[in-house]
């Protein structure tokens, strides 16, 4: 059963005389540097106690919405910490007199689980002098050392000499009031110090806090409500709040806003933009299109296996994976006894929609650059660079295999690298083949430089050459009359530049697997002023499938795209397109004769398809002035003519788990199967829908989690997941099919 827990710290009953003492010494050295324009609080709370039905209007007649402490004294009213005056009115401006104080402090301990009497025992409880700004911060202060404890988000205490720490802030990183300093003395110095890291405080401007300046009830409600955010004050019922992007915290609490331990929380999320469809016409949840959160399998439901509540009312279900192009990821959590369901629509269901994705944990670096990579058959991913043209090279952290390597954020410690640049420079040569990398041995210049990734964890450096030889550029060999022959190299200028990134500082090595560096963390760029020439290409049919034709024939378009050795398109080269599995003899694919590419590099080839499904595949060959035809590298690529799975053999082969070759989430289709290297396999097509059910590596889970294990695959070149389908009637829409889907993550490095 639910626990109801409120929290109580002894040993306050000498903080008066503690504090008393205290307050005879003179002020001695302390924080660590006066606030300026550019400090920023080392704790603020990353939630707030004013959410849910504690961030409603309480109606005050003097206090509009747009006044600059409505959300506080609205806050403030709903925690009973306040009732304002009995004519209706708040009073925002007014001074708060001691009397005053002492109620506040009271309610506001209650609500936050403090003892009062250590907070206000030795506090005047009458009189109607103005309270002044130091002594409110010494009350709250010690709230705060009362309401928290290691188990809190931050914990507030107490030196032995009764100043005030807050837990995880070290001495030089302690900021303070400078009037503050020179004004008080050190307890309430320090207390007026440990609010602004916690971010109760803010100051009057200019660095000050004016400890002898009277509190305004507004400003009083300010004070509170930032105070009891770091406590364990929530909002009866289940609320929900974001701590961070990709995170989310839940709290239960009682009718006294008293944490729940124990409490069941069933936690379940959608894409944004479907939020409209997640409730039936009854109120019950359209379960289809839910995702569970933390490992809950039966959403909208109470029952055995959900998580509970911590002792502080808690729970923290960890990093959630949000859906950035969907306009967000939209989270409910609510709470209930064993064997509840959701069935009216929502009503007391808490929800918050996250459109930040958390920050992935880093790993490895990957170095990457901003070339375009070309593969040739003498050297394979050889870089070729103009004289002149910058490269920029980018250092970045990734996080692990099974978030496909996506950017990651620094480690607390922060990460460096040290890059080592070698430079070595050839002039009037014979050749432009592939150069060994240059060593200390042959370098011309060395240079070594550490950089630091920033906070989305990349750092970048450039790289350049100029033409050591500028007037003599792309020489003619000068063998014949006519002033070049083509059987000869023409001499050329070049400069080889090695760099070398290797971790200087956090332990993140780079993963040459997935970088353009060779296993010693190395790479060479050749600025060279040699002639363009046929380097690579690109075969990019226009669909990822096409259904196959059940008779006669079906057209498809095909781009081929040629560039040489720096990556540039090159104009009016002539290519032919041909499929490897269909000879002219087979009459199953009829292609044109050779074309030329336009200015962009590219031709688009039109070709007839008479078979009946298959896996096809594309090749692209270069062709030469008398005919001859040779092989371009990169120029190969597998398209799909799938047929719908209908007969009994199809329905039978899809329940053996098989290789997905296209995911169209638009269109809720698979194409499944099929051989690339074998033309007598057709791949199948199946269309799945809110109505069947899913499967991912032995968890059920809606269409949206299927869906997203299957576009983690699209990043990497092919598919490796596999699934299988069960009970699937391609004659019914209405039928419930069981997709089976197996994540094969991508190649260990």
């Amino acid at each position: 059963m639910p626990q109801l827990v409120k929290k109580r710290r002894s040993g306050w009953a000498v903080l008066a005389a503690g504090a008393l003492v205290a307050s005879l010494f003179a002020v001695g050295a302390g924080p660590a540097a006066a606030l300026d324009e550019d400090s920023e609080p080392n704790s603020a709370a990353a939630t707030s106690a004013c959410v849910g039905d504690a961030s409603d209007d309480m109606m005050f007649s003097d206090v509009a919405e747009g006044h600059i402490f409505w959300g506080d004294i609205s806050c403030l009213a709903y925690y009973g910490v306040t009732i304002g005056y009995g004519d209706g009115t708040f009073r925002p401006g007014a001074d708060v007199s001691n009397g005053e104080m002492v109620l506040f402090m009271e309610r506001a301990a209650a609500a936050g689980g403090a003892d009062a009497e250590a907070v206000v025992g030795d506090f005047a409880e009458t009189g109607s002098d103005p309270v002044h700004r130091g002594d409110m911060a010494l009350l709250i202060a010690r709230l705060l050392v009362e309401a928290t404890s290691e188990e809190s988000p931050v914990d507030v205490k107490t030196n032995d000499d009764g100043t005030f720490a807050v837990d995880g802030v070290a001495a030089d990183d302690w900021d303070y009031f400078a009037d503050s300093r020179r004004l008080q003395n050190r307890v309430s110095d320090s207390a007026a110090s440990a609010l602004y890291e916690l971010g109760v405080a803010k100051g009057t401007g200019m660095g000050d806090f004016s400890p002898e300046a009277s509190v305004s009830r507004g400003e009083m409600a300010a004070f509170i409500t930032r105070a009891l955010a770091h406590t364990t004050a929530r909002p009866a019922g289940v609320t929900i709040q974001s701590d961070g992007p990709g995170e989310v915290i839940v709290s239960v609490r009682d009718a006294n806003f008293q944490p729940l331990a124990n409490a069941p929380v069933d936690v379940f999320s959608a894409d944004a933009d479907r939020v409209g469809d997640v409730f039936n016409a009854d109120g019950s949840c359209y379960k289809a299109i839910l995702t569970g959160v933390a490992g809950n399998a039966e959403v909208c439901e109470i029952d055995a296996l959900d998580a509970v509540t911590g002792l502080s009312g808690d729970f923290d279900p960890g990093a959630i994976t949000v859906d950035v192009e969907a306009g967000g990821t939209t989270v409910w959590a609510w709470t209930g006894e064993s064997g509840d369901e959701v069935e009216d629509g929502g009503d007391g269901l808490a929800s918050i929609n996250l459109t930040e994705t958390s920050p992935l944990e880093a790993e490895d670096a990957k170095v990457t650059t901003d070339m375009a990579e070309v593969t040739t058959e003498l050297a394979e991913g050889v870089a070729r660079a103009h004289f002149g043209s910058t490269v920029t090279v980018t250092i970045q952290l990734v996080g692990d295999k099974a978030s496909n390597r996506a950017d990651a954020v620094p480690d607390a410690d922060g990460n460096s690298y040290t890059v080592t640049i070698l430079r070595a420079s050839d002039v009037d040569i014979r050749t432009d083949d592939t150069p060994a990398e240059v060593l200390d041995a042959d370098a011309a210049s060395k240079t070594t430089q550490v950089l630091k990734v920033d906070a989305s964890g990349k750092a970048t450096f450039t790289i350049t050459a100029s033409d050591p030889d500028p007037d003599d550029s792309n020489n003619p060999d000068g063998a014949d009359a006519s002033g070049d022959d083509p059987a000869v190299p023409d001499r050329i200028d070049r400069v080889r530049v090695t760099y070398k990134v290797e971790e200087a500082t956090g332990d993140r090595a780079v993963d040459n697997a997935i970088s353009d560096t060779n296993s010693e963390n190395k790479q060479t760029i050749t600025f060279s002023d040699a002639r363009a020439t046929l380097a690579g290409g690109s075969v990019k049919p226009a669909a990822d499938y096409l259904m196959a034709p059940t008779s006669g024939s079906a057209n498809n378009v095909v781009t081929v795209t040629v560039v040489d050795q720096y990556g540039d398109p090159i104009r009016g080269h002539l290519v032919k397109l041909e499929s490897s599995y269909y000879p002219p003899d087979a009459g199953s694919s009829t292609f044109p004769v050779a074309r030329r590419t336009d200015s962009s590099g590219s031709v688009r080839i039109g070709y007839t398809y008479m078979g009946a499904g298959s896996a096809e595949r594309f090749v692209a060959y270069s062709v030469t002035a008398d005919g001859s035809e040779t092989l371009i590298w990169g120029g190969i690529a597998t398209f799909y003519w799938a047929k719908p799975a209908s007969t009994a053999e199809d329905l039978t082969a899809l329940q053996t788990s098989t290789v997905v070759r296209v995911a169209d989430a638009d269109s809720n289709t698979l194409i499944i199967g099929g051989d690339p290297d074998d033309a007598t396999v057709a791949p199948l097509l199946v269309r799945y829908d809110d109505n069947d059910q899913f499967e991912v590596d032995g968890e059920l889970g809606g269409m949206a989690a299927f869906e997203e294990a299957l576009a983690a695959d699209l990043e990497e070149e092919g598919f490796r997941d596999s699934v299988g389908v069960f009970s699937y009637d391609p004659a019914d829409s209405g039928d419930v099919a069981r997709f089976v889907l197996t994540v094969v993550l991508p190649p260990s490095s």
